[in-house]
């Protein structure tokens, strides 16, 4: 008899919408885990890029070509068998379909559909933000504007005082322009730092001649036919002749709310602890998600829900926790670090070391009961944050003298990152641990930070963990 072979399982598909840094994510846990055995995933992009890094976007000015920025040129998707399709808006949601329209009226099918939409600039009412010279900082497409627009000779003014706005700032005084920061907020980075650490902060940009103006709400521009200056509601004019918008993010859930999808009170699509929505076959990652009762801005976090999602379809149930916050940036010069429960909402007193002179601020938030790191800020001098990091989201003992956590007399933190445990995950994004850093390390006699990287995977995505991979390094490779 002849024997007779079953035809081979017809796949089911993943149409993933949106291809900024999240969705990318997923694209390389589909990889990771070999979805493409069971799926084809297909990825509609608004944009004409693939995948770039918003994380480091200031960087197309220092380096004015899209490529430096990408994530992985368009060869990359189609050598992992992955349809990418760039330019093209999605516009509709059909649930009971199961499919999906684009602005060019094209229709894609899905089995399981993932929303990766991301956030889009807040614009408060400002009078005249239409004017010529008024911009939003958020895609490439908003910093090739700004670079074609600006002279040297131009004075602007950067509405917003958050990370993104001090960023955008710093860009523009790097560009020879005179630049000047409103923020609406009593200081700067107001979710981030306490107003000892914004002074701080503020002392370093001033050496730039960054002026910043804080307590002022930006009400108008003025010009004629372009901008020229803006007033506050308090009265205060600036002259302006580039006005950079930076206002904060709203998360990108108009296709969520039309399709009947519930969303949280403050916007965001509502998924639970996998990410799944009250679909059960549409997932949300990233900053359109309303996840763990809020909307997550970070990098770290966003990752973990592509982590997520990627792993539950290749039937490995991780949940989605919320990684502990992290911010690491250079404003300037001045290294910035907030992380964990960094404004001390918890009833203890905080350790405190402050320099004025040297521009150094430390805080460190600790348990009521002193056994544990709650969170922190590093202003100027960020020696010793990666061992606090870790004691905070390892929920380790601190089992120093809690004097030594802060106090650069006294050496900093003693906890050294090589003496945690092999199971400490210290890259957040890609749940690399100790231990399969040191293997990789030792396995291949790595010597630099690019080959760890390579290697294991760990400080790819947001970065934040990079002095640590740094610091197991230079461990292991010192001799005993």
């Amino acid at each position: 008899m002849k024997k007779t072979t079953s035809a081979p399982e017809k796949k089911l598909k993943i149409v993933l919408v949106g291809n900024g840094p999240v969705g990318f994510k997923f694209c390389e846990k589909f990889v990771k885990y070999r979805l493409s055995k069971k799926y084809d995933l297909v990825v509609y992009g608004e944009e004409m890029y693939p995948a770039y890094d918003r994380i480091n976007l200031t960087r197309f000015f220092a380096e004015p070509t899209a490529e430096k920025l990408m994530l992985a040129p368009a060869a990359w998707y189609a050598q992992h068998k992955i349809i990418l399709k760039t330019g093209e808006q999605v516009i509709e949601i059909n649930r009971l379909e199961k499919c999906i329209k684009t602005a060019k009226g094209a229709i894609e099918k899905y089995d399981k559909l993932i929303l990766a939409t991301g956030s889009s600039p807040f614009v408060p009412p400002i009078e005249n933000k239409d004017l010529p010279g008024v911009f939003v900082y958020r895609t490439l497409n908003d910093l090739v504007a700004i670079k074609e627009y600006i002279r040297p000779q131009h004075k602007a003014v950067v509405a917003g005082g958050g990370i993104l706005g001090l960023e955008a700032a710093r860009a523009l005084v790097n560009m020879g322009l005179q630049t000047s920061v409103v923020e609406i907020a009593s200081h700067i980075m107001a979710r981030q730092l306490d107003e000892e650490g914004a002074a701080i902060l503020q002392h370093h940009l001033s050496k730039v001649s960054l002026q910043v103006y804080c307590n002022k709400q930006v009400q108008k521009v003025t010009g004629n036919e372009k901008a020229e200056a803006i007033v506050c509601a308090d009265g205060t004019i600036l002259p302006a002749d580039v006005v950079v918008i930076s206002a904060g993010i709203r998360p990108r859930d108009e296709l969520a709310r039309e399709c009947g999808l519930t969303v949280g009170e403050n916007g965001g699509i509502a998924v639970n602890n996998y990410n799944l929505t009250g679909d059960n076959n549409i997932y949300a990652i990233g900053e359109c998600a309303f996840a763990a009762g809020k909307v997550w801005g970070l990098a770290a976090p966003c990752f973990e829900m592509a982590e997520v999602v990627a792993a539950r379809l290749a039937k490995i149930y991780k949940v989605f926790l919320g990684n502990t916050f992290l911010i690491t940036l250079k404003i300037m010069d001045a290294r910035v670090i907030s992380f964990g429960d960094a404004l001390g909402t918890a009833p203890h007193a905080p350790l405190l070391y402050i320099d004025k002179n040297a521009g150094i601020y430390k805080r460190v938030n600790i348990s009521p009961d002193g056994q544990y790191v709650l969170g922190g800020i590093m202003i100027g001098d960020t020696g010793g944050y990666s061992a606090l990091f870790n004691l905070l989201r390892n929920k380790l003992k601190i089992t120093t003298d809690i004097s030594t956590l802060i106090n650069p007399g006294l050496g900093g933190s003693q906890q050294r990152v090589i003496d945690l445990p092999d199971n400490a995950i210290i890259c957040l994004c890609e749940g690399v641990t100790k231990g399969a850093i040191v293997a990789d390390i030792r396995e291949n006699g790595c010597t630099r930070l690019d080959e760890v990287k390579k290697g294991t995977n760990a400080g790819t995505g947001c970065e934040s963990c990079t002095a640590l991979l740094e610091e197991i390094l230079a461990e292991m490779n010192t001799p005993h």
